[in-house]
């Protein structure tokens, strides 16, 4: 199991992901600071095994994963604002995300969510230590 996660700037909710994947163990956690990084390691990803969380700082990131989203295949993809433009937000949509969510939500919601994704991911035999 994979979570790639893209985002060109440290947020502090990253840590609470990286706590939460802790507690999954076998799971590939790999960051993509920038679009050559994220194309690179998106083309590793293997279908139902992956969960793409993507950090939308503006406008470029959201046209960035526009125009990639369509390499996903069976990719689980989480997005997450790091403001709250309506605008964004409507496109974000399009997408077909399995979450989209940010910084305007409760600090519970991202954690949560990727939580869901990769029990629901891993089926029944799920084990989380916390």
């Amino acid at each position: 199991m994979k979570v790639l996660i893209y985002s060109r700037q440290d947020h502090e909710i990253t840590k609470r992901i990286e706590q939460m994947l802790a507690d999954f163990g076998n799971i590939c956690l790999e960051y993509a600071r920038d679009q050559k990084e994220f194309k690179h390691a998106s083309a590793s990803c293997f279908a139902g095994e992956t969960l793409v969380i993507f950090f939308v700082d503006g406008k470029k990131d959201m046209a960035f994963l526009e125009s990639v989203e369509m390499d996903f295949m069976d990719i689980k993809l989480v997005i997450y604002f790091t403001d709250n433009k309506a605008d964004l937000l409507a496109r974000a949509y399009k997408l077909y995300p399995r979450v989209v969510t940010g910084a305007f939500d409760s600090d519970e919601r991202l954690p949560a969510a990727v939580k869901g994704i990769l029990v629901n991911l891993r089926g029944a035999r799920a084990i989380i230590n916390s």
